[in-house]
C-alpha cells in the first residue's frame, strides 16, 4: 500500500479514536492488509489517556502512509471525523470505527462499485456479538426514502471528499446518530447509496465497549436527527419513526401498536425484533 501509485485513486481511511489503543492496532493494521495499492490512513487521537499516542507514534515511523493528528482535548466522534476529513488528502474518503475491522478486499470492491448518481457506497456488515456473528445484508440500493425510515446503511461508507465537504461533513451538534444524518444528507444531494454485494466489514456490537459518543445522549441525538429531518417525512415515515424512538426509549410496545405503526415491508423486521431481541 503505498500513497505513491498514483494508478488509481487516493483513498483517506479516516479512524477517530479515543483509549482502544489495542482495538486500534487491529483496525489499522486492517486498513494496511488492504489489497487496493493507493491508500493513507488519518487517525484523529480524541485526547486518550492510554498509550494510544505511544502505539501511533511507533507505527507511524514504520507506516509514512499513516497520518497522525491529536486533539489536545476530547471534542467528540463526529468533530473528530471532521478533522480527519479536512486532513484527508484522498479524492476518496471512507470511515473506519477503531474497535472494526475491515475484510482485505473492501476498499477495492467499494471502489468496483462507486460510479456517478450515487451518493457513496457501503458493503455488508459482519456484526460481532461476541458469542454469535450476524451477517447483515442490506438492499442493493439505498434510497432517501430508505433512509427516511432508519439507518439501513450501518456506520460507514465509501464517498468522494468533495461530498463531504458540500454537505458539511458530520453535523457536531447532534450528541449521536450523527452518521444517519450525514447518510440522510449525501442521499439527499448526490443521490441514493449503493451497497457492494460482500460482507467487507466486522462491526464490535459489544456491549462493554466504551464508545467516543456517550451512550446516555444516544435518544436525545437520535431524536435530535428525527427532528432535524422530519420536514423530509411522509406521515408513514413518522408514525415509524415515533415508534422506534419509544422502543429506544424502553418502553413498552405492544403488538397492535407495531401493527398499526410499522410499514408492511418492514413488518417482518419488527415482529423479529419483538420476538427475539
Amino acid at each position: 500500500m503505498s500513497s505513491e501509485n498514483h494508478s488509481k485513486p487516493l483513498v483517506s481511511a479516516i479512524i477517530p479514536t479515543h483509549n482502544r489503543s489495542e482495538l486500534l492496532k487491529r483496525a489499522i493494521q486492517s486498513v494496511l492488509d488492504q489489497t487496493w495499492e493507493n491508500m493513507e490512513i488519518v487517525v484523529v487521537d480524541d485526547a486518550s489517556g492510554d498509550d494510544t499516542p505511544q502505539l501511533l507514534q511507533s507505527l507511524s515511523e514504520k507506516h509514512k502512509t499513516l497520518k497522525v493528528i491529536r486533539n489536545n482535548e476530547s471534542k467528540g466522534a463526529a468533530a473528530s471525523r471532521n478533522i480527519a476529513i479536512e486532513n484527508a488528502e484522498g479524492e476518496y474518503v471512507a470511515g473506519l470505527d477503531d474497535d472494526d475491522v475491515w475484510r482485505p478486499k473492501r476498499i477495492e470492491l467499494l471502489m468496483e462499485e462507486f460510479q456517478e448518481g450515487y451518493s457513496a457506497v457501503t458493503s455488508n456488515d459482519r456484526m460481532d456479538f461476541g458469542e454469535k456473528e450476524i451477517v447483515w445484508k442490506k438492499k442493493p440500493i439505498i434510497t432517501l426514502h430508505d433512509l427516511l425510515f432508519y439507518n439501513q446503511v450501518g456506520n460507514q461508507v465509501l464517498t468522494k471528499k468533495e461530498y463531504l465537504e458540500q454537505v458539511d461533513g458530520y453535523d457536531e451538534s447532534l450528541q449521536s446518530a450523527q452518521d444517519y444524518d450525514l447518510w440522510i444528507r449525501l442521499a439527499h444531494d448526490f443521490g441514493p447509496i449503493k451497497t457492494a454485494p460482500h460482507t467487507l466489514q466486522v462491526v464490535n456490537m459489544s456491549d462493554e465497549r466504551e464508545s467516543i459518543t456517550t451512550s446516555e445522549h444516544q435518544i436525545d441525538g437520535y431524536i435530535a436527527c428525527f427532528q432535524k429531518h422530519r420536514d423530509k417525512m411522509n406521515a408513514e415515515q413518522i408514525k415509524y419513526q415515533n415508534y422506534r424512538i419509544k422502543i429506544t426509549e424502553g418502553k413498552e410496545t405492544g403488538w397492535i401498536e407495531l401493527f398499526k405503526a410499522t410499514p408492511r415491508h418492514l413488518l417482518i423486521k419488527e415482529i423479529t425484533r419483538k420476538l427475539f431481541l
